[in-house]
């Protein structure tokens, strides 16, 4: 199969064996095959053998005969299909400096330092998929040319007819304004995804060269699928608004604050491509894949590392142990400081798993992931009309007055553990009135980072109630060494139980769902 295109028609062509050349299908037109690589040149184009899994759509791109034998974004181990096919030369390049065993060694190191990472992780034969990758990223320049324009003061002590006068005087103040941001880098591959390409930058603008078909000789290249417009946009106003953020301009001695002064500034855009190297290794678990990727270039490592449930319950049961040992040789554990100590444990508990689950949610919607979806989602957004505006004063309200009653309950009773008791399920309820009342309003805007509460509720329910047990324990009566006793065990087993609910959220994070490039990008998500 070929995928080579006729230069007179735009038609396919293919070899002819019988006249050693090229053949258009469409207009008859034959071409040798000099003419047609001089044809290549000419278009900035190269022919290369793309490889297409036939699982989840990615495509890399080699210069090499050998077939691969399995994915290394999904990890499958089907036979890749292959055809030849015309790439676009890349303007830049940064040819490999670090060697694999180089990388091996790193990713070695990291792991071996990881208690909890799984047995399979450390695999030699999981080890030897490690693949030498360039990724593509456009890389972006914005330059040009305004004016500053307002008002500037200067005051100064002056002296006349023997005393001493502060003078304040105003200017009229113009100067010129210059901007240039050069080599802004951006992810170019859909297959390659947005936070583990900026966990391995930056790479080093001094060791870019101008491309050459020689440097992919023994490594492959991933394909350039995402468009530079989709990110034109967006650092085109960084570059504006970094120019206004600066905290002065110095004009003759006065000093004009810029961010509401700068006038007529006119950017122009140029984008070129590059590849930059990668030592790329995917882990196929089930329907779940975790990545591992160190740079080429500098070898800086980023890795998804998993957590082993066996190895983490063993660690769990040893740390209570030494806990439990620590506090009894130290302090006397009363009912009332057992069900305090869980009572703060499961808040701790409570917000680990409100922060860790917007990340899960942010990665299972690819919301940190541009060039997976075709469409920057990084921003911020408005809910939709039709829903009831929260106003900010009415969430303050709400919130002094959640305050107050935490101070009335805690007066309610003596001694610090009581304190907390009364104090902590009242913070952790404001905590979920504001950030509930946040999410309902209309004309509050909103991060869509942040997962929606219904997305955590089943999780962080938990906690709450655990603590709002370890409350109700000590208001009716926090004498009663059962009623202590038995509150402090429920407050445990819900910690216990949402400890391994994040858990799970941490390999969900850390084991992706397997990608699948063919879908239809671009919309909602």
């Amino acid at each position: 199969m070929t995928v080579m295109r006729c230069p007179h028609c735009g038609g396919e062509v293919v070899f002819d064996p019988e006249g050693q050349d090229v053949r258009c299908e469409y207009c008859g037109s034959a071409i040798s095959t000099d003419d047609y690589n001089d044809y290549l040149e000419s278009k900035g184009l190269y022919q290369a053998n793309e490889l297409v899994c036939s699982q989840c759509g990615a495509r890399i791109i080699s210069t090499d005969s050998t077939v691969a034998t399995f994915c290394s974004f999904c990890g499958s181990s089907l036979v890749l299909d292959s055809h030849i096919a015309e790439e676009k030369r890349p303007d830049l390049i940064i040819p490999f400096k670090i060697k694999r065993n180089a990388a091996v060694s790193k990713y070695k190191e990291r792991i071996g330092k990881t208690l909890l990472a799984p047995d399979w992780m450390s695999d030699d034969d999981n080890i030897a998929r490690f693949r030498g990758i360039y990724m593509p990223f456009h890389l972006f320049r914005y330059s040009g040319k305004g004016t500053y324009s307002g008002k500037a003061t200067n005051t100064r002590v002056e002296t006349r007819e023997g005393r001493k006068y502060d003078v304040t005087r105003t200017y009229l103040v113009e100067a010129p304004a210059e901007i240039d941001y050069d080599l802004i880098p951006a992810d170019a591959s859909a297959s390659f995804p947005d936070p583990m390409s900026r966990a391995l930058t930056p790479y080093r603008a001094k060791d870019m060269v101008d491309f050459q078909l020689p440097y992919l000789s023994g490594y492959y290249a991933d394909g350039k699928d995402v468009p530079e417009s989709l990110y034109s946009t967006k650092f085109e106003a960084i570059a504006k608004n970094d120019i206004k953020s600066k905290s002065a301009v110095k004009v003759d001695k006065l000093s004009v604050m810029p961010s509401d002064v700068l006038e007529d500034i006119e950017v122009s855009e140029s984008v070129k491509t590059a590849l930059f190297p990668a030592w790329f290794l995917s882990f196929r678990n089930g329907d779940r894949v975790s990545y591992a990727a160190v740079n080429g270039e500098t070898g800086e490592l980023a890795v998804d590392i998993p957590i082993d449930f066996r190895k983490y319950l063993a660690a769990s049961v040893i740390l209570a142990g030494l806990v439990s040992l620590i506090l009894n040789l130290f302090f006397t554990i009363t009912p009332v400081r057992f069900m305090t100590i869980s009572s703060v444990i499961s808040a701790v508990v409570f917000f680990t798993a409100d922060r860790l689950l917007n990340d899960t949610y942010r990665q299972d919607k690819h919301l940190d992931d541009p060039g997976y979806t075709g469409k920057d989602t990084d921003k911020v957004i408005t809910r939709g009309k039709g829903r009831k505006a929260v106003s900010i004063a009415g969430v303050l309200l709400t919130g002094a007055v959640a305050f107050l009653l935490s101070l009335i309950l805690a007066a309610c009773f003596k001694g610090y553990a009581s304190f907390l008791l009364g104090f902590i399920p009242v913070a952790i309820i404001l905590y979920i009135i504001v950030k509930c009342a946040i999410e309902a309003s209309e004309d509050i805007r909103i991060r869509r980072k942040k997962a929606p509460f219904y997305y955590k509720i089943l999780t962080m329910i938990k906690p709450v109630l655990a603590v709002l047990a370890c409350a109700a324990a000590a208001a009716v009566d926090r004498n009663s060494d059962m009623l202590c006793y038995a509150a402090g065990i429920f407050s445990i087993l819900m910690t216990v139980w949402t400890a391994l609910d994040i858990v799970r959220a941490q390999n969900r994070l850390t084991m992706r769902a397997l990608p699948l490039f063919t879908e239809k990008r671009g919309g909602d998500v």
